[in-house]
């Protein structure tokens, strides 16, 4: 089976990832075709700048399942693609949180008119809830096994960690904002500001307008990541704070939350701190930066409690986002378009 991942500038990485995840398969060919590249520079398998647009359209037409991220007329439109040679093809519509929230029924009335018969995937549970409920719930993919490998810390820089005192080895606090303001960042500053005064252990790390290398990097020796406290759910970031065990503070939506319980069977591994009187009464989302301060002062001061969430953080992602089990669930989706 041919798999083609159709991307602009690949969100997330999901457009590479699932391809990436998808080769481990057997009887399996998938690439990622993107259109342009960012600062994040997320690995692409073929880049649509190094092909002409007739080679570009005969790799759509060869494939036997085809993924549009994010969008669908711009790529027909620019592709030329005939709509008779796509109607037999399995077609799927992939979106990844703004795209969805902003522009949705606009792109969903696209994919109706071009693609006709096609699935639709959501990356966050919050899209399917609120915005695509008959989506189907895609998590985005990572190589557990890969990531650590190519950027734990060497056995030496370990070992000469190990020989310092507990309460000498720094405590490093990250956040990895792609926007501020929608995730909140000032509410962590607040918090993360008072932490380094007080703690003379805690640094912060801020992992901002980084290549996707070098997030990782300055992501693995994190050991309390804050994520976001607005949109209620978690993002990549806090996916790659937890292969690296850090624990995750990310306030959810109780449906979120809920569901993402529901299809792990685990609970809910990321630190909750909404104020919930208030969010009852204005039915949204409210942090409470005191329950906050409390929480991370608490994880500063105690490694055993910051294990246990980075390993709850670590289970639960390890089965949602992990590569094979994300291609097992796409492939499961896709034959049952039969």
């Amino acid at each position: 089976m041919k798999i083609l991942n159709l991307s602009f500038e690949d969100s997330a990485g999901a457009a590479y990832t699932l391809s990436h995840a998808l080769n481990k398969m057997p009887g399996i060919s998938a690439i990622n075709l993107r259109s342009n590249d960012n600062y994040i520079s997320y690995p692409a398998i073929a880049e649509i700048r190094h092909y002409n647009e007739m080679s570009c359209r005969q790799m759509v037409y060869d494939a036997d399942v085809v993924v549009f991220h994010t969008a669908v007329l711009p790529f027909y439109s620019a592709l030329h693609l005939d709509r008779n040679r796509m109607k037999d093809k399995k077609q799927l519509l992939y979106f990844h949180g703004s795209d969805c929230r902003t522009f949705g029924p606009q792109i969903m009335k696209q994919a109706d008119e071009y693609m006709g018969k096609h699935e639709v995937l959501v990356s966050t549970p919050d899209l399917k809830l609120s915005y695509v409920p008959d989506a189907h719930w895609m998590p985005v993919a990572r190589s557990f096994s890969e990531i650590k490998r190519d950027y734990a810390m060497c056995n030496q820089d370990q070992s000469a960690l190990k020989a310092f005192k507990a309460e000498k080895i720094k405590v490093l606090l990250g956040h990895a904002p792609t926007s501020q303001s929608r995730k909140g960042s000032d509410v962590f500053y607040k918090v993360i500001t008072e932490l380094v005064e007080t703690f003379p252990n805690a640094e912060f790390v801020s992992i901002q307008n980084q290549p996707w290398a070098n997030c990782l990097r300055m992501m693995r020796n994190i050991n309390i990541f804050y994520d976001q406290c607005l949109i209620g759910a978690y993002g990549c970031a806090a996916v790659e704070a937890a292969i690296f065990k850090a624990s995750v503070f990310c306030l959810l939506d109780p449906d979120v939350m809920a569901m993402m319980e529901k299809e792990s069977g685990l609970p809910n591994p990321f630190i909750q701190f909404a104020n919930a009187d208030v969010s009852r009464e204005k039915h949204e989302l409210i942090p409470d930066t005191d329950i906050l301060r409390t929480q991370s002062f608490m994880l500063v001061d105690n490694p055993k409690l910051r294990r246990k969430f980075g390993n709850m953080a670590y289970e639960y992602c390890k089965k949602m986002h992990d590569e094979m089990p994300v291609a097992e669930r796409f492939l499961k989706i896709v034959e049952g378009m039969d």
